[in-house]
């Protein structure tokens, strides 16, 4: 038994990349998720919202340069109810706060909010009531006078997010687990004699790809038919449209899995390497928490994970039912990326072949 651990040992400890992917990932995972969610975790939540003043009154404008000065390039102004429920819609902003005068009265404040951002409308609450009880005349508000209206399509938000965002996650679990054949392949001389046999290995490549791919539609069509009950009502070209961006989320996937794969010499090595990727692009994409809930840099961060793309896409179709111009760029962007990988794959295998 413990030749046997000796004999492990040594060939862990030879193997310098398996010990810095086993040893130094784990700790760097943990700061990674820690500066990302920590924020939200300390109530430091970075929301974004739009205001509307339809009051136009001394006191509100005075509220105005309060809430501006509180959160700076985070507010935005919208010269209409329709232009600020359009921002809060399309995930430009995570709330409104509106402003209505009230006739004998003080104005109202009304937090507007999409389905699935209760989190957003609770924290900008928390620093309107103040506000809201001394435009009553109020030294501290004696109830709650700041109320929150709801808009977008009806069925559960959270389905209807999550839907997509875990289904992207496991479509790259599973295209990093199924490329890893292709190394057993290059150990045994197998991918060599195919390539000899096949006229070269892009062919060779290009099926791996093709089956990554349709394992990864079955896998969001599986997702989706569970959480088909607490959808909206999808029109066809909204199911179509879906369906097309699970394609080419799973391109995308089947790519960088190749790729992934390609640059490493065994499964040791894949393992960990894949496991930290589709991880970090999980949680800077917004697959395991909603990115509104991330601090602003990590979601500018979250632009070049395919995982934003295609949750973006996503919620325009099947929530918002929009047709957005998000929607063919995410498509352009994941194909892209797919198409790189592929090719990056291609050129790594023939150098090591």
């Amino acid at each position: 038994m413990i030749a046997v651990a000796r004999a492990w040992a040594r060939s862990f400890w030879r193997d310098r990349p398996g010990v810095v992917l086993t040893l130094l990932l784990p700790p760097l995972v943990y700061l990674l998720f820690a500066a990302i969610f920590g924020a939200g975790a300390r109530g430091e939540i970075d929301t974004t919202a739009v205001i509307h003043d339809a009051a136009r009154t001394p006191a509100t404008a005075a509220m105005r340069r309060a809430l501006e000065g509180d959160m700076g390039r985070r507010l935005r102004m919208a010269d209409s109810e329709g232009e600020l429920e359009r921002a809060v819609l399309d995930g430009r902003a995570d709330a409104g706060i509106l402003i209505r005068p009230s006739p004998g009265g003080p104005p109202r404040l009304i937090i507007v909010l999409a389905a699935g951002r209760d989190v957003a409308a609770a924290g900008l609450q928390a620093r309107l009531e103040p506000m809201a009880a001394t435009l009553a005349g109020q030294s501290a508000p004696r109830s709650a006078r700041v109320s929150v209206q709801q808009i977008g399509p009806a069925g559960d938000a959270q389905s209807a997010y999550y839907a997509g965002a875990v289904s992207v996650m496991f479509v790259f679990f599973a295209a990093m687990h199924g490329a890893m054949g292709g190394l057993d392949e290059r150990r045994s001389g197998l991918q060599a004699r195919l390539a000899l046999a096949r006229g070269g290995l892009a062919p060779i490549l290009a099926g791996r790809a093709a089956w990554l791919t349709m394992v990864g539609v079955m896998q969001t069509g599986a997702v989706f038919a569970a959480a088909w009950t607490r959808l909206p009502d999808l029109a066809v070209w909204q199911a179509t449209a879906a369906a097309v961006t699970a394609v080419m989320v799973g391109i995308a996937a089947a790519g960088l899995a190749l790729v992934l794969t390609a640059a490493c010499r065994s499964r040791d090595q894949a393992q960990p390497l894949t496991t930290f990727v589709v991880l970090l692009l999980a949680a800077l994409g917004g697959s395991m928490a909603p990115r509104f809930l991330m601090p602003e840099a990590f979601r500018a961060i979250g632009w070049a994970t395919p995982h934003a793309w295609a949750i973006e896409a996503y919620q325009s179709v099947v929530w918002r039912g929009e047709f957005a111009s998000v929607v063919p760029v995410a498509w352009v962007v994941l194909g892209a990326m797919g198409g790189a990988g592929w090719l990056g794959a291609l050129l790594l295998e023939r150098r090591r072949l």
